[in-house]
This record gives structure tokens, C-alpha cells and sequence, in this order.
């Protein structure tokens, strides 16, 4: 049985791992079950440089890491337009970590500014330590369009306490989330490009923690 310690706290994300790698011969352990309480410095350019950090950190406690992170980006504006919320999707211009409701204001101006509605998703940032090696990986924006959906700049008037952004978001009819029961609905054509782009992400763990038979040949693994 091989340990991987997933980089956060949040043991919801071990459910997402187990359905991501599907497989039977590893267990998954949080920042928690380790009583590890110290943070890595997360100051790197995009998702991706952050993952890194953290599983290079993390990669002192255990073997084999996991790290992720993720960064909100408008579909329509370059990744490098200040106005990209990216990595500092809590963060006001000014600095200080916006509320639920600061949020959902500065993000209805910011769409606003947009024309009205926006086309938006999360880049995820994916990173493995495996015996103090890090590894990371990262998909392009247009694979990620998977899971692209609209911004609206008209709040729904309910919301979802933690996940302010649901309140503003909508699939591409313009129905919202939180008619939904808060996410979005899959149509075939998106849940196939999902399955593309969750199997490249399986790849990839797989291959960085050395899981196959090639893997642990190489690493001198039993």
C-alpha cells in the first residue's frame, strides 16, 4: 500500500483523488491526519509555480505528494490583463481579503466592465514530490474550456455560503447556477472533453508518483 499525502487539510479532496486514480493499492493522507501545521510560501506566477512550491514543501513529511491549486481567469481577456482575478480570487485592488458580498459586488462590476456577462473557468495547477523530485503540470486554457461557464453581472438573490462566485455564475443559456442546485449541468459533449481532461490529469500522477510497473522498476521500487 503506497501513502501519498494530498497538500491540504480538506479531507473532501481525498474522495476527489480516489475517484480521479481509481485505484486500490494507495492511501490517501491530509496536512491533518499528520498534524502538520506549517504553510508553504505560495508565491509563484500561476497555478502551476504555486503547486510546485507546495509540493516541494510538503515533500519534506512524506514520499509521495500531491499539490494543486487554482486560479480563476476570464476566457476573453489575455492571462496576463490585470484584471484577471487568477491566483487572488479573494483579494480587493486594495489588497485586504474581500467577503462573501465584496466579492459578489466587485465581481458584478468587474463583469459589468465586461459587456454585461463573461466566459470564465479555473486553471488548475497540478504538482508530485516524489522523494523530494517535483514534478508539475499543468493543462492549457483551451482543454480547461471543459469546464468553462458564464459569468452574469446581475446576482441571483440566493447564495452559497463559502462559493460567493455561484451567485454570479450561469451555464451558456444564461440559466444560473443556484437554479441548478448550484452547479452547472453537463451536456454529453461536455462530459466527454471532462473525462479527456480528468484522464490526462490521471496520467500524470500516475507517471510523477511512480505508480505503474515501469515507474517502480526505474525507482528501484518493491
Amino acid at each position: 500500500m503506497k501513502k501519498i499525502l494530498l497538500g491540504t487539510g480538506n479531507r473532501r479532496k481525498v474522495s476527489f483523488f480516489e475517484e480521479i486514480l481509481n485505484r486500490d493499492d494507495v492511501h490517501f493522507q491530509t496536512l491533518s491526519d499528520l498534524n502538520i501545521h506549517k504553510l508553504p510560501d505560495e508565491d509563484g506566477m500561476s497555478p502551476k509555480e504555486n503547486a510546485m512550491k507546495k509540493a516541494a514543501f510538503y515533500g519534506q513529511f512524506a514520499d509521495r505528494v500531491i499539490s494543486q491549486d487554482a486560479g480563476l481567469y476570464f476566457i476573453d481577456l489575455p492571462l496576463d490583463d490585470p484584471r484577471q482575478p487568477g491566483l487572488f480570487v479573494r483579494r480587493a485592488p486594495d489588497g485586504h481579503e474581500m467577503t462573501d458580498e465584496e466579492m459578489i459586488a466587485h465581481f458584478s462590476s468587474l463583469v459589468h466592465s465586461l459587456g454585461g456577462k463573461a466566459r470564465a473557468c479555473y486553471l488548475d495547477g497540478w504538482a508530485v514530490s516524489f522523494h523530494q523530485k517535483v514534478t508539475g503540470f499543468m493543462q492549457p486554457l483551451e482543454e480547461q474550456m471543459a469546464f468553462a461557464y458564464l459569468m452574469l453581472e446581475t446576482p441571483h438573490k440566493n447564495r452559497h455560503p463559502g462559493w460567493p462566485l455561484d451567485s454570479l455564475s450561469a451555464d451558456f443559456s444564461g440559466r444560473y447556477w443556484m437554479d441548478q442546485g448550484g452547479r452547472g449541468v453537463d451536456t454529453p459533449d461536455t462530459l466527454l472533453q471532462k473525462k479527456h481532461v480528468r484522464e490526462e490529469q490521471r496520467r500524470f500522477l500516475i507517471e510523477a508518483l511512480a505508480l505503474d510497473d515501469k515507474g517502480r522498476e526505474e525507482n528501484g521500487e518493491p
